[in-house]
């Protein structure tokens, strides 16, 4: 007499099965979701600092004044800069020695929840010998500030969630990870 040889699960294997990969699930999206988040910051602010250090080299190369500028338009042929808009919304650098505005580098929108505060008017704009202009023979000091919707809470290692871009009149960007730091710049997030 043959045994019948059963294959597959049972429902209660099956069911054990769906609620351990459910509470692995649970505790696992939060540490994903921070992740993304983080590395979504960590990609704007170091596109956002590649942007001003081609502004500021082409400054010095070229011999002339170049910008970066918010711009709603990076992905067309004839970008230009929109004084009212957002870094958020794009930008592009500028080189613009006779009224022609070559446009050096477009980045388009920012992707996710990020904002950026600044207490620049209408752009950052580097003189030949890539400082910052100065205003009344004083130099003038640029602040940046990205945030999402975690604000400036620490990740860890008193490292906030938000990044400080700081531009002194010498016109090198410096980053400021620190939560204190973030805290600090602008108000904080």
């Amino acid at each position: 007499m043959d045994k019948m040889h059963q294959e597959g699960v049972t429902l209660i294997e099956l069911l054990v099965t769906l609620s351990v990969a459910s509470i692995l699930i649970a505790f696992g999206t939060p540490p994903l979701r921070n992740f993304i988040a983080m590395h979504q910051m960590s990609a704007t602010v170091n596109d956002l600092v590649t942007s001003l250090h081609v502004a500021r080299s082409e400054a010095i190369n070229r011999e002339t004044s170049t910008r970066l500028c918010p711009s709603t338009n990076t992905d067309t042929p004839v970008s230009t800069c929109a004084p009212l808009a957002s870094l958020a919304d794009g930008w592009i650098v500028v080189s613009d020695p006779d009224g022609d505005a070559i446009v050096l580098q477009r980045h388009e929108p920012i992707p996710g929840r990020i904002r950026i505060n600044h207490d620049f008017i209408e752009s950052i704009d580097f003189t030949a010998s890539g400082r910052l202009p100065r205003i009344a023979d004083a130099d003038i000091e640029i602040n940046l500030l990205l945030c999402d919707e975690r604000g400036d809470q620490n990740t860890g290692n008193n490292i906030a969630a938000g990044r400080w871009i700081n531009i002194r009149g010498t016109g090198r960007p410096r980053i400021y990870t620190k939560q204190s730091d973030v805290q600090i710049a602008l108000g904080g997030c």
